[in-house]
């Protein structure tokens, strides 16, 4: 007796359960009413056996979205089988008279509507869905049929059949006035406030007009139906597609708990997971994919972004190689080689890092950050010649670059320059810094040292290492906008200063004792230099 009763309630909760989680096949015809039609088959097919799925109803949605797909024998099995289940139900004789239509028989559509009518009386939606038959089949040879069937539905339902407003909008849509059928669709809602296809197709039509309007009816839709599969996908999507990532992914984690979810929304829920820095979660979602199917595209290419995102390279770095190796000829993102190649330089594979960094700038030449980062791993690499040029193209992409992104370019040709092993070629290098350097500095709105400090740099180094004039030119006027500042003198000022003093008196010094030779000048900068150097070394 007391199992009998364990088993009862347990049974019992389950069912509670299962209704508090789906609509069942309810579902499926939320989504054949949305236009989802895909959708709608996967859902009805799953639901089709339920306890608690009305067959002879489902067969028809069934059947509708078979004619949609085009097997019209599919269709009028479906049908059949709908009135066979039950034959009193009158919405599979207006699909055999949908499929009439498409056979081009009128006759015997009509026969079917009139049954269809009879045995659905009042029913304001049946008259409707004779008039969609007829719009499917030939909007313009239909058009009083049309029009007569929406004029009785709106008398036998007094103008409050939400399905009338529904094909109205569907027929705005069709013709491109999306704002005229959001209107419908509200209407649908205003009759109805619980018709999801109102509140769907009214959130896809104005979704690009007003995002968070969009968004807040499919907010109201949730609230009157809390269970329903489409509303938490629908608003789920609408949330990621306007980049609401946190939102997306707590609706999407609710969602796939959705008897009713289809298979790879648990693959954009790992995805949002990943976006969302949500990465051991996002990673146990993909494994949990991968489980089932160990060849999910996805889902493998998720695992190694996640794990270099957790620090674990090494694991990362193997299972890109895997991911890459295994797709060969599949279209890969940005994201996927920098993380390889991030991969990579965690476990010290440096080199096979910049090969995955150039692959990615080459799939992707618009990417300013791309670029700029790979010219920072070109330097660090002391490939400056490179550096150089990846620095280059990252600029032209900017469109009013910074003076930050100038000094840097400036950086990267006085390295390549300095160790460019080809004189001409160092000059030309040491010519396009001059050119970027020479236009900060006449930019700056006053004297700033380190800009000096590069153009003298630069000027050293088209020289062959060696100052010029032009060299001692840019660390004379370096060293008076110095001087303007008394406290550049002071070593506790945490400026640098001192440091770029005794680099001007080193190439005074070197440039008047060898170059143009000045022993006063020569002795000069020498004491300049010893001062700095005093206050430069510790005191013990």
């Amino acid at each position: 007796m007391k199992k009998t009763l364990f088993f009862s309630l347990l049974l019992a909760a389950g069912s509670l359960l299962a209704s508090a989680q789906t609509q069942g096949y309810k579902d499926g015809i939320e989504y054949y009413k949305a236009g989802q039609h895909a959708n709608a088959r996967t859902i009805l097919e799953r639901t089709l056996n339920d306890p608690t799925t009305d067959q002879s109803l489902a067969n028809y949605y069934l059947g509708q979205v078979m004619l949609v797909q085009g097997d019209k024998a599919a269709a009028k099995s479906y049908f059949d089988k709908g009135l066979e289940l039950n034959a009193d139900n009158g919405y599979n004789y207006v699909g055999l008279g949908a499929l009439d239509l498409l056979n081009g028989n009128a006759q015997a559509a009509e026969n079917n509507f009139k049954t269809a009518k009879k045995l659905a009386k009042k029913d304001a939606e049946v008259l409707v869905s004779i008039a969609r038959a007829y719009y499917n089949a030939d909007p313009v040879k239909y058009t009083k049929e049309i029009q007569s069937y929406l004029n009785d539905a709106r008398k036998t339902s007094k103008n409050q059949e939400p399905s009338i407003y529904i094909l109205e909008g569907d027929m705005l849509a069709d013709a491109q006035d999306f704002g005229a059928a959001a209107a419908k669709y509200e209407n649908a809602i205003l009759n109805d406030p619980a018709n999801s296809e109102g509140y769907v197709k009214y959130a896809n039509a104005y979704f690009y007009v007003n995002k968070n309007y969009s968004i807040q009816k499919l907010e109201e839709l949730l609230q009157q139906q809390p269970n329903s599969a489409m509303a938490q996908r629908e608003l789920a999507e609408k949330y990621f597609k306007a980049d609401h990532w946190k939102k997306a992914s707590e609706l999407y984690g609710q969602y796939i708990q959705n008897p009713n979810h289809f298979p790879e929304d648990k693959s954009r829920y790992a995805v949002l997971l990943y976006w969302g820095e949500k990465y051991p979660e996002s990673l146990k979602v993909a494994e949990e994919i991968l489980a089932q199917d160990p060849n999910d595209f996805q889902s493998q290419r998720l695992v190694f972004l996640n794990q270099a995102k957790l620090e674990n390279y090494q694991a990362a770095a193997d299972n890109a190689a895997k991911f890459f190796a295994a797709h060969k000829g599949e279209h890969f993102t940005t994201n996927d080689y920098v993380t390889y190649a991030d991969a990579l330089n965690g476990i010290g594979q440096d080199s096979l890092a910049i090969v995955q960094y150039e692959v990615a700038a080459k799939n992707d030449p618009d990417n300013s950050d791309l670029l700029k980062n790979l010219s920072t791993l070109y330097s660090q690499k002391k490939m400056y010649g490179k550096s150089a040029e990846a620095y280059d193209a990252y600029l032209k992409l900017q469109e009013n670059p910074s003076i930050n992104d100038l000094f840097g370019a400036s950086g990267r040709y006085l390295n390549a320059a300095l160790n460019e092993t080809d004189s001409l070629q160092a000059v030309q290098l040491a010519d396009r810094g001059l050119e970027v350097i020479n236009g900060l500095i006449d930019r700056a709105a006053e004297a700033v040292p380190v800009f000096y400090q590069r153009q003298a740099g630069l000027n050293v180094a088209r020289n062959g290492k060696k100052p010029d004039a032009a060299a001692i030119e840019a660390y004379d006027k370096m060293l008076a906008a110095l001087d303007a500042d008394p406290e550049n003198m002071n070593p506790a000022n945490p400026s640098n200063a001192l440091k770029l003093y005794r680099e001007a008196y080193s190439f005074e010094i070197m440039y008047y004792a060898n170059f143009n030779i000045d022993k006063e000048k020569q002795a000069y900068f020498t004491d300049k230099y010893n001062v700095v150097k005093d206050l430069l070394t510790p005191k013990e």
